[in-house]
């Protein structure tokens, strides 16, 4: 069996590259579609309600695009729409919180851990919550960081301005939580992973290991296809198309750092509105 259909990916702007990056290292055989809702960006400070029907809209885009497996590349809608996007689609759907939360409760059951991520995040509780269900004996801490966004977005990944930032942040509750991991709970975080992980490593007493949402997201989209007899027999490279909401040439500059290499041909297309049916 195989299955030569795209992948598809989406988040609310252009974060979930770095999602898309991990996806394609893994896997580059794969083709893929990655739709960003630059139009409608942020969704972190909506309304529950209005998170769920865009990320629906967004993945009945990605369903009328014939993609074979759908992957929530956003924290805000893994929080708030999951179950939505599932019941609106006829594909398999991937978020990138659940793949993190199973490779931590398998490597610190009864640990130590802290979340950072933007205020929506943090606010919907989604990852304290999925760690109390899949590993009821760990403790769990979130930070928002709100200002790591425009940082990875405006490219000012290291230096001073960015390291101030993190001591900021996270200084107090490094020095109060002995961790034994930190989630970066942000597909924007990935960015500017050296120099959280600068941070977290001068002020933490005990060694804390970095999980994001990237990378095991990519694993558990590896897997589900091994398991389900669905990856390319392909041998050639995967084709990817790139797609936002609003003006295409926003993703262009992002995409060297958080996609580490150019995008290609970005274009503006129209989500299936609610309502409207993806077939």
């Amino acid at each position: 069996m195989s299955d030569d259909r795209p992948i598809g990916l989406f988040d609310s702007g252009i974060g979930g590259l770095t999602v898309a990056r991990a996806v394609i290292d893994a896997l580059p055989n794969e083709d893929l579609v990655y739709v960003g809702d630059t139009a409608r960006v942020p969704w972190g400070n909506r309304a529950p309600a209005t998170i769920r029907r865009y990320s629906v809209e967004v993945a009945r885009t990605l369903a009328a695009a014939d993609c074979k497996l759908i992957v929530v590349a956003c924290n805000t809608a893994s929080a708030w729409a999951l179950d939505a996007v599932r019941d609106a689609v006829g594909v398999p759907v991937i978020d990138v919180i659940s793949p993190v939360v199973a490779a931590l409760a398998a490597a610190h059951p009864t640990g130590r851990v802290g979340v950072i991520g933007t205020r929506g995040t943090v606010g919907s509780r989604a990852w304290p919550r999925a760690f109390a269900t899949a590993a009821p004996g760990m403790h769990v801490v979130q930070q928002a960081c709100p200002l790591f966004v425009p940082l990875a977005e405006e490219g000012w990944v290291d230096g001073d301005v960015p390291r101030r930032v993190a001591e900021t942040y996270l200084a107090d509750l490094l020095a109060r939580e002995a961790l034994d991991a930190m989630v970066l709970g942000c597909t924007h975080y990935p960015v500017l992973r050296d120099v959280i992980g600068e941070v977290v490593a001068n002020h933490s007493a005990t060694p804390t290991r970095l999980y994001d949402s990237a990378t095991h997201t990519a694993r558990a989209v590896a897997a589900h296809l091994e398991a389900t007899g669905t990856a390319t027999a392909r041998q050639r490279a995967g084709r990817h198309r790139w797609a936002v909401t609003d003006d295409p040439e926003q993703l262009v500059d992002p995409g060297r750092h958080f996609l580490g290499q150019p995008v290609a041909h970005p274009e503006r297309i129209e989500v299936v509105a609610e309502g409207s049916s993806a077939d």
